[in-house]
């Protein structure tokens, strides 16, 4: 039961590096590895076949679910509903404005 618990962490860590550097694409790429790495480490530690399936399938949400929070926290400075609800604009409106008055 520790190998589950260390491949969702390790693929959790791995989605957040991946949401941190890489584009969305990237998930093409690293979620078979992490399904074939999962699936590989599992079948030494002689898990079952529903149980093997079920820890791949955790560790690839765990990945996706990191990566889409990595990337979010990321670019969430950029986006803020403040700059929505009291009819400002933001800084970066604020900056174009000023370029076109020139």
């Amino acid at each position: 039961m520790t190998i589950a618990v260390v491949l969702i962490v390790a693929s959790a860590l791995v989605g957040i590096a991946t949401g941190r550097v890489f584009r969305i694409w990237a998930l093409v790429v690293i979620s078979p590895l992490i399904a074939i790495v999962s699936a590989i480490v599992l079948r030494v530690y002689d898990f079952g076949m529903v149980g093997g399936v079920t820890v791949v399938a955790i560790c690839l949400v765990a990945s996706q679910l990191a990566y889409f929070a990595a990337s979010y926290l990321l670019h969430a400075r950029a986006v803020s509903p403040h700059d929505e609800v009291d009819g400002e604009p933001g800084e970066i409106g604020q900056e174009k404005i000023r370029r076109q008055q020139k």
